[in-house]
């Protein structure tokens, strides 16, 4: 009689891992976050209108314990109404794994940059980019040189805001 052979035993698949969830992601970002990201996540956003200039004109303090602490010029502190800042940590929500609450400190100057600082920044760079190209240009030095034609102020814009 045969004795039954024994069947090689199949290792078994290895677990499969549980998936993060949507809102552990975000959290581990959050802590990410910092004065240089900052614009950075702002820029992200979908955000329109008045919320929108909150976020662009706040700059980043700190995030601990779900509190997100910003810097606003007083200039600027007639966008602090009760709805903008929920409309805005709304917003903020996914990437901090839950609606942050949001506290306002007094801007320091010289502080960290905003996204509206970094727009007109790189709006500033652009235009004299622009203009350093344009008047360095042989042709433009030479009729600038021989004819005596002068450029009008505010007349040379970059190709991006044509």
């Amino acid at each position: 009689q045969r004795q039954p052979q024994p069947q090689p035993q199949q290792e078994a698949p290895p677990p499969i891992a549980a998936p993060v969830s949507a809102a552990a992601a975000p959290a581990v970002a959050a802590m990410e976050i910092d004065a240089q990201r900052w614009p950075d996540l702002l820029g992200g956003l979908a955000l329109r209108g008045p919320v929108r200039e909150l976020a662009a004109h706040t700059a980043f303090v700190g995030y601990a314990d779900g509190v997100l602490r910003l810097a606003l010029p007083a200039s600027d502190d007639h966008l602090k109404t009760p709805f903008l800042i929920g409309q805005f940590a709304q917003a903020l929500a996914p990437r901090f794994g839950g609606v942050p609450q949001i506290r306002f400190e007094a801007a320091a100057d010289g502080g960290a940059e905003t996204l509206h600082a970094r727009h007109a920044r790189q709006r500033d760079a652009r235009q004299n980019a622009a203009e350093s190209a344009f008047l360095d240009d042989p042709d433009v030095q030479r009729l600038m040189t021989q004819h005596g034609a002068q450029v009008v102020p505010d007349s040379i814009r970059p190709l991006d805001e044509r």
